[in-house]
């Protein structure tokens, strides 16, 4: 696309694309998806896009707008990227570069997390007319869009506006103007939505770097707990953590941002980020926490300074086995009990069957020959699911779906005839879509009877010329394309065929 614009400071690159669809004057958003990406199913994703590599490609060198300033100066990857490990952070930007179909949102935790997603994309009244005198024109820029930031650090609540996020237009980049700003000011704890703001920016303004792993993370909380007096020895007083939390932050904050303490539980989300992190935590779980024990005066930059330079725990080596070519008879006596529990019960089932001391035993004697000797055993866990008798669900799909099909035969409008919508006419579906390879009968229904995309057409060519029909018109092929909505652009080969073999005036 020529004349793609450069993008703003501070700016999504969802509205940058929304702007070049304005600056060319593109009404359609599968026609922008054409001229940006060259791919009309590119979904409009505001926080971490993918497909960024085509946008990259648009610029020049000189403008240092390569995949990764794009992503980190242009998208919420940086609020995600220090808190997974580095594997994880490196194939996200693999991801955010190509196509991701949701899977960066799944890797970040951004999916599952406990902290909601704002609904609407938001805005700050007064930023907007600093946009306008400055460059002529608004655009959405990333700090609003920020889950739990829910001010300007400069001016003061802000606003959503009418785009939702998640809306039924999954396709279409919408551009930042007045028509869409009527919401009202977002309600929030002022004092917290303003320290969450800063912190937010810092976040966001971080440069690339290497990411700690979760281990490093669980050191640093430990060490947190000790050097603020939340510790005993090697042991965290969560209830000293947590009155400093309840002190910083108020109950009504964290009540709204689904981050309540439930102290007494040991799936309490302030208990699980100082024990051994298994999983990653989000920026705002990190943010109160550190705000809570290290006060207003520290920042991002030190802490992801301090967190990369503890040493991991080393690995206890178990002992190497030194006698597996002259093993004693006390050696030989244990592995042939251990055998007879292997060809009894399989290597999974051995140590709970009787066997669980031998192995320990095994484990820490003989630990090469214990590898070796299971691996010979290894029963398979996979199970086959017999409480469904696929033969007759199947011939009972096959005759819902023949009743749909029949039914819509004397339907001539209505949606293409795809997998999906007979999938959707049985009603809950997911169990069927899963397991079409059980279900032979079905997948020939769908190969005989599923509509592709120029038989689409042709229908609906053919309801359009019925139109013209009825209404005495002149079949002209303007009127027939616009009745069935298409263009020469879209129309396929053999929807052409047909239309001309349809009789009509030029």
């Amino acid at each position: 696309m020529l004349d793609f614009p450069v993008p703003y400071p501070d700016e999504l690159i969802y509205s940058t694309v929304a702007r070049a669809g304005v600056h060319a004057g593109l009404m359609s958003p599968k026609q922008l998806l054409d001229e940006v990406f060259a791919n009309r199913k590119v979904i409009a994703t505001p926080d971490l896009p993918s497909h960024t590599k085509q946008i990259s490609d648009l610029y020049p060198h000189s403008l240092s707008l390569d995949v990764t300033n794009i992503i980190y100066k242009h998208t919420l990857f940086p609020l995600y990227a220090p808190f997974v490990p580095e594997d994880r952070r490196i194939q996200c930007l693999r991801w955010m570069a190509g196509q991701s179909k949701g899977a960066v949102h799944l890797a970040l935790g951004a999916a599952a997390s406990r902290i909601k997603q704002i609904r609407f994309l938001r805005y700050c009244p007064k930023c907007l007319d600093q946009q306008l005198a400055q460059f002529g024109e608004y655009y959405w820029k990333r700090g609003w869009q920020v889950a739990g930031a829910d001010v300007c650090p400069h001016h003061g609540p802000l606003r959503n506006s009418r785009i939702e996020l998640h809306g039924r237009h999954r396709h279409q980049f919408f551009a930042l103007r007045a028509d869409v700003c009527v919401g009202e000011a977002i309600k929030s704890c002022r004092v917290e939505a303003v320290r969450v703001a800063e912190r937010i920016h810092e976040l966001l303004n971080m440069p690339p770097v290497a990411s700690p792993s979760l281990e490093q993370w669980g050191l640093f909380y430990k060490r947190l707990a000790g050097d603020t007096g939340c510790a005993k020895g090697k042991k965290v007083q969560h209830d000293k953590v947590s009155e400093k939390v309840t002190v910083c932050w108020t109950n009504q904050w964290l009540v709204k941002r689904s981050l309540s303490l439930s102290i007494n539980s040991n799936s309490c989300w302030l208990k699980s980020i100082f024990r051994k992190h298994r999983k990653s935590f989000s920026y705002l779980e990190h943010i109160v926490v550190l705000e809570a024990l290290l006060g207003s005066e520290w920042d991002f930059h030190s802490v992801l300074s301090n967190v990369p330079s503890l040493e991991s725990k080393s690995i206890v080596s178990c002992p190497v086995d030194l006698l597996e070519d002259n093993p004693s008879q006390e050696i030989l006596d244990m592995r042939s009990s251990w055998e007879a529990f292997l060809k009894k019960f399989g290597a999974k089932k051995a140590r709970s069957c009787g066997g669980g001391a031998i192995y320990a035993w095994l484990y820490r004697n003989d630990r090469a020959w214990l590898m070796k000797i299971n691996g010979q055993y290894h029963r398979s866990s996979h199970s086959e699911n017999k409480r469904v008798d696929w033969g007759k669900r199947d011939q009972d799909v096959l005759i819902t779906l023949e009743e749909v099909h029949q039914r819509a035969l004397n339907d001539m409008k209505g949606p293409r005839r795809s997998r999906n919508w007979y999938l959707d006419q049985l009603g809950p579906k997911a169990t069927v879509e899963a397991n079409l390879d059980k279900l032979p009968l079905t997948v020939e229904f769908f190969g005989k009877y599923c509509e592709s995309v120029p038989d689409y057409q042709i229908r609906r060519i053919a309801v359009a010329i019925r139109r013209l029909d009825a209404g005495c018109e002149p079949k002209r092929r303007w009127k027939i394309l616009r009745l069935a909505g298409l263009s020469d652009e879209r129309i396929r080969v053999e929807a052409e065929l047909y239309l001309k073999e349809v009789r009509y005036h030029v």
